[in-house]
């Protein structure tokens, strides 16, 4: 074989790919083994992966992930009444913050539903943002609770101070929170965000979870005498000491009206009355028919006995 021949074959052979045999297989993988080829690599041993998170935890906040941090979603005003409930506040509720050192800031920008009818009127209810908080000098019961606290309520374009008597327990109505809607935009209030929505659950959980002071408590409960003057409790009905009205009255009977009495007989100039000759006259004709009467019946006795003797 010449040495050009020689030369293009070992030219093929460097250009066509290796072929190995089946017997060079072991020592093919411990070839890899050995240059660290990425398949023929384990698992991770835990110790260093617990060493790698004990690591990072012990760590300072990097930048990079304080801007991989999600923002808060923007403030959207409340618009249906479902999310608008979650601000309302019944008068039973009220009732157990009382207890409460932060009362006033669990309850303001809340909601109630307010009675403004006066005591004997049907009641009729106005959605109320609470705006404060005032005590009064002397107290008063609700559900026999003492307490002396009264709410700043803003309805319609008032706002006047309410006792917690004249709070509701029941939920808004549609109508009572489409006038509510009607009245912000024409007096320009802002509505409630969901922002304040998601403060005032923290904050009422809060004040409800809260413990109160001790005197606090003790005088709610009766324990100890209040130091200030309690203004007795009405004395009317159920119904009515709880805002409602009986729907029925009672129906008296009439009292008779004095009867008028007659005029005096005028006298004639005989000396007798013109009454007695009045009243003489049916007795007369009372007389003449009882005669008539009496005549008949002798007559029909006198022929029945006629007609039994001729028979005889």
């Amino acid at each position: 074989m010449s040495a050009a021949k020689l030369k293009r074959m070992s030219k093929s052979k460097r250009s066509s790919p290796r072929l190995y045999d089946t017997a060079d297989l072991p020592q093919f993988m411990l070839l890899q083994a050995r240059s660290g080829y990425p398949e023929s690599r384990g698992r991770r041993p835990k110790s260093e992966i617990l060493r790698e998170l004990r690591r990072l935890r012990a760590g300072p906040l990097r930048l990079d992930d304080e801007e991989e941090l999600v923002a808060p979603a923007p403030a959207k005003p409340v618009r249906t009444l479902d999310e608008f409930d979650a601000l309302r506040l019944t008068r039973h509720r009220i009732k157990q913050l009382l207890r409460s050192t932060s009362f006033e800031q669990a309850v303001r920008n809340c909601f109630v539903r307010l009675n403004i009818s006066a005591l004997n009127v049907p009641p009729e209810y106005r959605i109320a943002e609470i705006l404060g908080v005032e005590e009064l000098p002397v107290g008063y019961y609700v559900d026999k609770t003492p307490t002396n606290i009264v709410l700043h309520l803003r309805y319609d374009d008032l706002v006047e101070k309410h006792e917690l008597n004249d709070l509701s327990n029941m939920a808004f109505t549609r109508e009572e929170f489409e006038l509510w809607r009607d009245n912000c935009v024409c007096q320009a209030i802002e509505w409630p965000t969901t922002e304040l929505v998601a403060r005032k659950k923290i904050e009422l959980y809060n004040a409800l979870n809260s413990e109160g002071k001790l005197t606090t408590v003790l005088q709610q409960n009766g324990l100890v005498s209040l130091a200030m003057p309690m203004r007795p409790a009405p004395r009317a009905g159920l119904l009515e000491r709880f805002g409602g009205v009986y729907p029925w009255k009672l129906q008296r009977p009439a009292t008779p009206s004095p009867s008028p009495t007659p005029p005096a007989p005028e006298t004639s100039s005989d000396g007798s009355s013109d009454g007695s000759l009045a009243s003489a006259k049916p007795e007369l004709e009372l007389e003449t028919l009882n005669e008539e009467l009496e005549a008949q019946r002798l007559d029909s006795i006198m022929s029945s006995a006629e007609h039994k003797t001729k028979i005889g």
